[in-house]
């Protein structure tokens, strides 16, 4: 199993074997953050700090027997998992829940939004918790750019929740997919659950895959094909015929927005990504600033 995954069941023991849903996230991002470990990582959502694989690990939890099949988190096991972590993680978890206590409920959310204020900025409950006059104030303490630009991102090394910070953190309006066949081994990166995690964050996904480069050009790469001779052949076979999908993405650039152009490779100089951009750059009507993160 996980160790992440011991780490939800451990906290839902201690905090006596049954959480509500909200109460149950709150509570693990507040002893991640304290303890200064990304057993999960956490992106600002619509109702604070939200981390999409807590609720995946919760419905593969379920599946294995081990959580009721209940809307809350609710153990379905008498096994301490506690036991089972690291001795400082233990003792962590235990003077967790004796400085926290019994704060539930709001007064745990208004915790969390007063002590890490960057979460909450795409919240829609924050006005229950705060004045308008406090909800002013506190915007300085996440102020985002809103300039338009173009970014170039990569995922790999990243969860979905630690992607999704990294585009909510760059204030990004539109992910423009620039894989030719988006699946993934790594959850919540193939398309289809990529699509969702990016629009429920309140973002709109794209998908050129013409943009991409394809699995047959990509084969051997690394041993008989170098990075050099791929995004040679991209830029002068590929590209060359995909005017029409490059002017498409001209024109996206050209209106307000801050776009992210999203490949796997962290490193932009070994993703194609950096080709595109170098090819749109030659276009006379493209005009942003291009952001590599």
């Amino acid at each position: 199993m996980y160790y992440r995954r011991k780490v939800l069941l451990a906290l839902i023991e201690v905090f006596c074997g049954s959480l509500p849903n909200t109460d149950c996230e709150k509570l693990l991002f507040n002893f991640c953050q304290q303890t200064g470990k990304n057993h999960y990582d956490f992106f600002p959502h619509k109702y604070g700090p939200f981390s999409a694989v807590s609720y995946y690990d919760k419905q593969r939890l379920i599946d294995l027997g081990l959580l009721k099949p209940v809307k809350d988190f609710q153990l379905n096991t008498k096994h301490s998992y506690l036991k089972e972590l690291t001795p400082t993680d233990k003792a962590a978890l235990l003077r967790f829940k004796s400085n926290i206590g019994n704060l539930r409920g709001d007064r745990l959310v208004k915790k969390t939004y007063q002590e890490f204020p960057q979460y909450t900025l795409r919240s829609k409950i924050a006005d229950r918790h705060f004045a308008a006059e406090e909800l002013k104030q506190r915007q300085f303490a996440f102020a985002v750019e809103t300039k338009p630009a173009v970014f170039s991102i990569g995922y790999e090394g990243l969860t979905i929740d630690s992607f999704l910070h990294k585009l909510v953190a760059n204030n990004i309006t539109i992910v423009v997919d620039v894989r030719n066949n988006p699946q993934s081994m790594k959850y919540g990166f193939s398309k289809k659950s990529f699509k969702q995690y990016i629009e429920s964050a309140g973002m709109k996904y794209i998908h050129i895959p013409e943009l991409g480069i394809p699995s047959a050009m990509r084969k051997g790469l690394g041993e008989s094909v170098s990075h050099k001779t791929l995004f040679k052949a991209y830029e002068n076979k590929l590209l060359q015929n995909h005017e029409t999908e490059i002017k498409q993405l001209i024109d996206l650039t050209n209106q307000d927005e801050r776009i992210a152009l999203v490949c796997f490779e962290a490193d932009h100089n070994f993703c194609h990504r950096h080709i595109l951009i170098e090819h749109l750059q030659e276009h006379k009507s493209f005009k942003r600033a291009v952001i590599h993160v």
